[in-house]
């Protein structure tokens, strides 16, 4: 059976990056930068650079590795370091699916607001987290078009904003919110970088999916860069603008912001319904793109050993179909233990993209390391490769400093429960 019909192109292979970033990421970032104040500009500007390295880590990566996934690349460091990375990466990614999916609930509380109840919230999650994975099973071209179609709509709402909400732009209001949290300058502007970090998580996606791209040597790259810098220009652009158009506690408390500026802008209450419907479609549209991401990382640390067998099964469409059935059953686990907490969209969305962001560090850190080895090892070793990898490598353990006690307290028993759990079931295996 010719399955390259089944691929990706160069187009869908951006769209699937632009997709993978988009979705939650653009449209959660104004309400939660806002309660910390606009000085988050100078924190959006060191991400998107530190962002744009790691984003070229796996550039290079796509020219000289055949795998250049993240959990791929760990293990090319060290195998031990593989099976680790790859467990985190998935364990990481699952977390952050679910916050994919409250964030995209949180534009439809403009229309339902009982949404916003723990309860309702969590059944809610947990019906889409089944509905999307069924449809996942189709395969990257399918998920390719449905999130193409969407996204493309939701980046009409920002690319509007972006664009004639600097006609409302208001330079003291802007400076009125600066620092909303009144923290030291320093401690504000890295207090920002985790909830960033989220909204770049994603440069990844089409390495992840190295073998469902045609002529991946040539796209990946290519699409990951395009896909990046499209992304990034927006989410700057859009999420300044609003800082100069609301006070800072009109944003904290409007989660589908960007509807309420097109209401804004063109004076209309329908439209910035409209906006609020396609942006939460869109967004939940985006959970199709990474679940097929996730359960493709899982594969290539289940074909080196690293994660159970279950996850290198594929079927037709080369997707894996027993791998996304498991994930699914894993991020009911964890929707359930939200639901326990009786968190509402803020809480549950801040929680797991904390949780997610810093446990998938991990992984990002070693493919920049992998990068340097790879040059040293071949004997063509270069200073930008080197260069690129240290910037990314410094950026990501500064986003540990963002974290509260709390937070890194979480991600430590995290990290304890899931290597429990994974000795136990490999242990499991081999009797």
């Amino acid at each position: 059976m010719d399955t390259s019909k089944h691929k990706l192109g160069l187009i869908g292979a951006t769209f699937f990056i632009i997709g993978s970033l988009a979705g939650s990421g653009v449209i959660a970032l104004p309400q939660q930068l806002a309660a910390i104040g606009s000085i988050t500009l100078l924190s959006f500007l060191l991400v998107t650079a530190g962002a744009l390295c790691l984003t070229l880590v796996y550039v290079r990566a796509g020219a000289l590795f055949d795998n250049p996934s993240p959990t791929a690349l760990a293990a090319y460091v060290n195998p031990l370091l593989g099976a680790k990375s790859g467990l985190f990466y998935v364990y990481s990614n699952l977390i952050s699916n679910v916050s994919i999916l409250i964030a995209g609930l949180g534009y439809l509380t403009y229309f339902v607001p009982s949404l916003n109840q723990p309860i309702i919230l969590g059944c809610v999650v947990i019906a889409l987290i089944w509905v999307f994975t069924l449809l996942a099973l189709r395969g990257a071209k399918f998920v390719t078009m449905v999130v193409s179609c969407s996204v493309t709509a939701l980046l009409l709402s920002v690319v509007l904003t972006a664009i004639f909400g600097w006609f409302s732009f208001d330079i003291s209001l802007f400076k009125q919110n600066w620092d909303v949290a009144n923290l030291p300058q320093g401690k504000a502007i890295l207090s920002g970088f985790a909830v960033l970090l989220f909204s770049y998580v994603g440069v990844e996606a089409v390495a992840n999916n190295y073998e469902l791209v045609n002529n991946p040597k040539r796209n990946v790259p290519i699409a990951t860069i395009a896909g990046f810098i499209v992304v990034a220009v927006l989410y700057i652009v859009s999420t300044t603008v609003l800082e100069g158009m609301f006070t800072a506690k009109v944003i904290q408390n409007q989660p589908a912001t960007f509807s309420l500026s097109i209401e804004h802008i063109f004076g209309s209450k329908i439209l910035g319904q409209i906006s609020s419907l396609v942006m939460a479609i869109a967004c939940l549209s985006s959970f199709l793109a990474w679940n097929i991401s996730v359960v493709s990382a899982a594969k290539t640390s289940a074909d080196h050993g690293f994660l159970p067998k279950i996850y290198s099964y594929t079927n037709k469409y080369k997707v894996g179909s027993r791998g996304l059935l498991l994930n699914a059953f894993i991020m009911t686990c964890i929707e359930l233990g939200l639901m326990f907490l009786g968190s509402d969209i803020a809480v549950a969305f801040n929680l797991t993209v904390t949780i997610s962001i810093l446990l998938v560090l991990f992984p990002y850190f070693w493919s920049g390391i992998a990068l340097i080895k790879k040059g040293f090892e071949t004997g063509k070793h270069s200073y930008f490769d080197i260069t690129i990898a240290s910037l990314s490598s410094v950026f990501l353990i500064s986003a540990f400093m963002s974290a509260d006690f709390a937070e890194l307290w979480l991600v430590i028993v995290c990290v304890m429960v899931a290597l429990a759990g994974y000795a136990l079931l490999f242990a499991s295996q081999k009797k």
